[in-house]
């Protein structure tokens, strides 16, 4: 079984083809819709890695990341953050909410499966 990676973006597109990269290369893949159902994935099931969206119907994404940083058990847990936000503000205020890497959507999947190798250290 691959590492864990949970997706928490709330377009059901993104989260199909970013699903479908992630199962080819051998990943198993959780997914919460919104920030509340995120959290409380991450509680259950203890992801390695989690790509989230920064845009989210129910809270911040910047919001969310300081919410797993909170968390003991996840203050290391690698955070990709996926969004739409090109501003370098954007990119600063993700660095300071305890993100690990920001990757600009359009999503591309070569880099994000590279960039989820590295913050895994494999």
């Amino acid at each position: 079984m691959g590492k864990k990676i949970l997706i928490i973006d709330d377009d059901y597109n993104i989260v199909k083809k970013t699903k479908e990269e992630l199962l080819k290369a051998g990943y198993t893949v959780l997914v919460a819709y919104n920030a509340k159902e995120g959290i409380k994935k991450i509680k259950e099931e203890a992801p390695d890695c989690i790509l989230l969206d920064l845009v989210l119907p129910d809270e911040s994404g910047f919001k969310v990341a300081q919410d797993i940083r909170s968390l003991p058990e996840f203050k290391d847990t690698p955070i990709i953050a996926t969004s739409l936000k090109h501003e370098e503000v954007d990119k600063h205020i993700a660095a300071k909410s305890g993100i690990t890497v920001y990757i600009e959507k359009p999503i591309d999947y070569q880099r994000l499966l590279f960039d989820i190798k590295d913050v895994l250290g494999k």
